[in-house]
């Protein structure tokens, strides 16, 4: 029930982002605009949270046929950990802006990493490290600005 749960919630999201980026301007210049790679990632999140929920339904369908399938109990701390991922990207979108996207996505890996068990001290460098290396790759060779936040601006490796 869990994933049929999280592939209509990916589904939705995924046409939530289509919309949205279906609403960016257009480039005269470019064959393509900032809109395709969110319609991309849309359509991919529509696609893969569809499978999932098709695919969890026929087994809830021959769980229900199969008595002995079904326990009556839900997992819900199962549910709120699927839904942490989620939760980290609303994160980011509302902080990014004060925070800066370095700090914002090093909290979120560290976040993630702690979830699994990793160690804390290789959690903490691989956050740094990797969150630092996203931020300069993506200032330095996609010339893509990234927010840099107004209380530790100067974590970012823009310049």
């Amino acid at each position: 029930m869990r994933d049929f749960l999280l592939g209509l919630l990916f589904a939705i999201g995924g046409g939530v982002v289509v919309a949205v980026a279906s609403t960016y301007p257009t480039m005269p210049t470019l064959q393509f605009g900032p809109s395709l790679f969110p319609t991309i990632i849309g359509v991919g999140m529509m696609l893969g949270g569809a499978l999932l929920a098709l695919t969890n339904l026929t087994a809830m369908r021959a769980a229900s046929r199969d008595t002995r399938g079904l326990t009556g109990r839900y997992d819900i701390r199962g549910l709120l950990v699927s839904l942490v991922p989620c939760a980290l990207i609303v994160f980011y979108i509302v902080a990014a802006e004060t925070l800066g996207a370095m700090l914002c996505m090093a909290i979120s890996m560290l976040v993630l990493m702690q979830m699994r068990g990793a160690r804390l001290w290789l959690s903490l460098v691989v956050a740094a490290v990797v969150s630092g290396a996203i931020v300069w790759l993506f200032s330095q060779y996609l010339l893509i600005p990234l927010p840099e936040g107004v209380l530790l601006p100067q974590l970012t490796l823009a310049g």
